[in-house]
């Protein structure tokens, strides 16, 4: 007797599951990402947080001044 098989499911099933996966991914760790991304000021923005007291960690480098706020967002 022949056995019966199940059908096999077409390659483009496949692709839709790795789509939707990669989208949902995107979705989820794209505004997490964007969410600790440095944001550039002057010295002058620096200084005026400074005296808000709105600062909340400071790293002076050679030549550059990384900094949080209080909310921690870094600034560089």
């Amino acid at each position: 007797m022949k056995e019966v098989k199940t059908p096999k499911k077409p390659l483009a099933y496949y692709y839709g599951i790795v789509l939707i996966v990669l989208i949902v991914f995107n979705l989820v760790v794209t505004p997490i990402l964007m969410e600790h991304q440095v944001k550039e000021t002057d010295y002058g923005t620096f200084m005026s947080m400074i005296e808000k007291k709105n600062i909340g960690e400071v790293e002076v480098e050679d030549n550059q001044i990384i900094f949080t706020d209080k909310d921690q967002k870094k600034y560089l």
